[in-house]
């Protein structure tokens, strides 16, 4: 797996010959509940950077992605977020597109091609996609969002187990969108306990092991990370 590049030193590694495509996406989950369909998204944003032309010791390139957790308002003070990474980065954003992007129904080039033209086509068609369920991000909530150690894990296959009966994940989807697309801004407003909250929302019980509680050691960063631009 391509290493993930930070912000700053992928900006700095950009400018020594270092092919990079960039791709704005828009990510939508769809949730049935008692009431309807209630819907929410997110304009996110990923990177792909190839290694530089200047040969550096373990350069391979890397990737990124900034942008907003997708959050669903399903009322009552209750909200479904889709993380951008779990805690062991088995399901980040930019690892789910590279996998959405090669859906054969896209058509966006043969098996052995890289993201990287993939990337490219998918920005020029404005690709849509729905998600096969072994893509999806992990997702979460909060018993009360002004109290980040509230937060618990959500299986995509069992929302009623969350919210109560007559709730269930219709679908996700991807779609390309035009790179002038705003990116989605405005979490820090409306959740501050989440965003403003340092280091991990819960501590994990030491009995517990680590990839079986991966809702305990989730922070800020999972649910916002870059600049809008």
């Amino acid at each position: 797996m391509m290493a993930l590049l930070s912000g700053g030193l992928a900006s700095v590694l950009s400018g020594c010959g270092r092919p990079r495509v960039r791709l704005r996406y828009r990510l939508t989950l769809e949730v049935e509940t008692p009431s309807g369909v209630r819907t929410g998204s997110s304009v996110l944003e990923c990177t792909l950077y190839g290694p530089s032309m200047i040969p550096l010791p373990g350069d391979i390139g890397g990737s990124g992605n900034i942008g907003e957790a997708p959050t669903v308002d399903l009322g009552g003070g209750r909200f479904l977020f889709a993380v951008l990474a779990d805690p062991l980065y088995r399901r980040d954003l930019f690892s789910i597109v590279s996998k959405v992007l090669a859906y054969p129904e896209l058509r966006l080039g043969p098996s052995d091609e890289g993201t990287m033209e993939r990337m490219k086509r998918a920005a020029e068609t404005r690709s849509f996609a729905v998600l096969l369920r072994q893509n999806y991000p992990m997702l979460v909530t909060f018993a009360d969002v002004n109290n980040p150690s509230s937060i618990a894990e959500v299986s995509p296959d069992n929302l009623a187990g969350s919210f109560g009966a007559g709730y269930s994940l219709k679908r996700i989807t991807f779609e390309a969108v035009d790179e002038k697309t705003p990116l989605t801004t405005g979490f820090q407003e409306r959740f501050p306990a989440i965003a403003n909250h340092r280091g991990v929302f819960r501590t994990r019980p030491p009995t517990v092991p680590r990839d079986q509680d991966l809702d305990a050691i989730l922070g800020a960063s999972s649910f916002f990370t870059g600049a809008a631009k």
